[in-house]
């Protein structure tokens, strides 16, 4: 199996090097130090230097791969995701955006290809755990704690958020919007 993982940051440099370890793996970013980086980790994974912003070229690019897994900054990722669809590939997507990714769904049955969306560590993968779990059996309550122990950790919190900042801000907007709006109809200032 050949998979192309499109951004070569700290989550998709992660991902690009877990699954080269039983397929074969190139990973997409415009950051030659990203690439870089990622060669230094492991010397066979394919690194291609592409501006994934440029969404018409997908097609072109991606047309030898098996599967793609997407991990760009919220800002492009549905755009991205929309791309990779258009192409005709399946496609896990971690990258959170405001967009919803529903509107896809034609596209994806015209294409008849696989869309796995929201596939991060929290929302995505403890999702799909807690689901198999509470078909098993009944489940009260679930508490998810989602953070990164760096290797190198510095003072003063020991911790690094792995995330992009502005989609994490912009999670937490529409979460409150939600919330809003479940307890009794839409107010744009808070409670």
């Amino acid at each position: 199996m050949t998979i192309a993982v499109l951004g070569g940051g700290m989550v998709g440099r992660a991902i690009a090097i877990d699954l080269a370890k039983e397929y074969a793996v190139t990973c997409f970013d415009l950051n030659a130090n990203n690439l870089e980086e990622i060669k230094k980790e492991d010397a066979a994974i394919q690194v291609v230097p592409v501006d994934l912003s440029v969404f018409s070229e997908y097609k072109n690019f991606l047309a030898p791969f098996d599967i793609v897994v997407t991990a760009v900054p919220g800002f492009m990722g549905y755009k991205t995701l929309e791309a990779v669809i258009a192409a005709g590939k399946n496609v896990v997507d971690i990258s959170f955006f405001s967009e919803d990714a529903l509107q896809l769904d034609k596209l994806a049955k015209n294409k008849e290809v696989t869309v796995i969306t929201d596939c991060g560590v929290a929302p995505g993968m403890s999702n799909f755990i807690l689901g198999r779990y509470n078909a098993e059996m009944k489940i009260d309550s679930f508490e998810c704690y989602v953070g990164g122990l760096p290797r190198n950790p510095k003072p003063p919190f020991y911790y690094k958020a792995p995330f992009s900042p502005v989609d994490v801000d912009t999670g937490i907007y529409q979460a409150g919007e939600a919330r809003r709006r479940w307890k009794g109809g839409y107010t744009s200032s808070p409670e």
